[in-house]
C-alpha cells in the first residue's frame, strides 16, 4: 500500500531532465575525443539518478507546511502527497537518506573501481549536499535567496558535468566554455519553477526571488538570461574555432530557449496566465537539450 503511494513523490518530468543534461554532457565528450565505456556511463547516470530522486523525497519532505498552502496543484509543484499522507514522512526522510548515500558510495565504487576521477565524486558529493540543503535547516537555502543560483549550478554544470566526466574523465576547455550558457539555461529553469508558486511560497514563508522581486521582475531576467547565452554562443562561433562541435549550430538551437523567454516577457505583461509561459521555458530547454543530442549524435555517428 505504501510504496505505489510514496513513489507518487518521484516527478517524472524533473528525472528526463536530468537524464538529458547527463546524456548531452556524455555524447559531448564523445564527439570531442573521449572513449564511451557502456559501464560507466550506465553506472554513472545510475549516480545520477539516485541523487536526483533523492532531491525529490527530501524536498518534499522539508517542503510540507509551504505545501498545505497550495490550493489548486500545478504540474511543476511537489506531489502534496504528505500533507495529506503525515504518516509518510518519516519514510520518505528515510528514503531519501538511504538515496543520497547510494548515489555518493556508487560514486567511491567508480572512482576506485572502474577509473573514473576523483572530480566525479567531488561533484556529486557537492550537488547531493546541495540537493539536501535546498530545503533543509539550517541552510535551507530555497528561504535564504541562494535557491535559485544551488539549481542552475547542479542542472546546468554539476549533472552534464558528471556525464562529460564519465566519458572523458576530465573537464576541458570545451565543456568549461558550454557550461557558462547551460547554468543561464539552468538559472532559467529554476524562475521558471519558481514563478507559478509565488502566492505558495510567500505564505509559506519561502524568500526566494519570485517572491522577493515578483513575476515581471522574474520574467524579465528570464529573458536577459536568454539573450544572454544566445550571444554567449553567438560569439564563441566566431572566436572558437577549434571546437569539436559547429558552435554556429549551437547557436541556432538556442533560438528556441529565446523565443520562449521573449513570448514569457510580453505575455506577462498582458496579464496572461504565469503558469503557461513557464512551462514554455521549461519546454523550450527540452527542445534545446534534444536538438543538442540529435545533433551530437550525427556528429559520432558520421566520424
Amino acid at each position: 500500500m505504501r510504496i505505489p503511494e510514496i513513489l507518487r513523490i518521484i516527478r517524472i518530468h524533473i528525472v528526463a531532465g536530468g537524464a538529458l543534461a547527463f546524456s548531452l554532457g556524455a555524447l559531448l565528450a564523445i564527439a570531442g575525443g573521449g572513449s564511451f565505456d557502456l559501464a560507466r556511463v550506465v553506472l554513472g547516470y545510475t549516480v545520477v539518478l539516485l541523487g536526483d530522486i533523492s532531491s525529490h523525497y527530501s524536498n518534499d519532505y522539508f517542503d510540507v507546511e509551504v505545501d498545505k498552502h497550495i490550493e489548486q496543484k500545478k504540474f511543476f509543484s511537489g506531489s502534496t502527497l504528505l500533507v495529506s499522507n503525515p504518516n509518510l514522512r518519516s519514510l520518505s526522510r528515510y528514503i531519501s537518506i538511504s538515496l543520497m548515500a547510494s548515489s555518493n558510495l556508487l560514486a567511491v565504487a567508480l572512482v576506485l573501481f572502474l577509473g573514473v576521477p576523483i572530480e566525479f565524486f567531488v561533484v556529486i558529493l557537492g550537488a547531493s549536499l546541495v540537493g539536501w540543503f535546498y530545503s533543509a535547516p539550517p541552510l535551507r537555502l530555497t528561504s535564504r535567496g541562494f535557491g535559485e543560483v544551488a539549481v542552475a549550478c547542479v542542472t546546468g554544470f554539476a549533472i552534464p558535468g558528471l556525464g562529460y566526466l564519465a566519458v572523458r574523465g576530465q573537464f576541458d576547455p570545451l565543456f568549461v566554455y558550454l557550461a557558462v550558457p547551460f547554468v543561464m539555461y539552468g538559472l532559467i529553469l529554476s524562475l521558471s519553477l519558481e514563478a507559478p508558486d509565488v502566492d505558495v511560497d510567500r505564505k509559506g514563508g519561502k524568500r526566494n526571488l519570485a517572491v522577493r522581486k515578483g513575476e515581471p521582475s522574474v520574467f524579465f531576467l528570464i529573458l536577459a538570461l536568454a539573450v544572454s547565452a544566445t550571444l554567449t554562443f553567438y560569439v564563441y562561433n566566431w572566436f572558437i574555432t577549434s571546437a569539436a562541435v559547429d558552435l554556429g549550430a549551437v547557436f541556432l538551437f538556442s533560438i528556441m530557449p529565446l523565443i520562449a523567454g521573449l513570448a514569457g516577457f510580453v505575455g506577462i505583461f498582458k496579464k496572461r496566465a504565469v503558469n503557461r509561459f513557464s512551462a514554455l521555458n521549461v519546454a523550450s530547454l527540452f527542445v534545446f537539450n534534444t536538438l543538442m543530442i540529435a545533433y551530437l549524435l550525427v556528429i559520432i555517428l558520421a566520424a
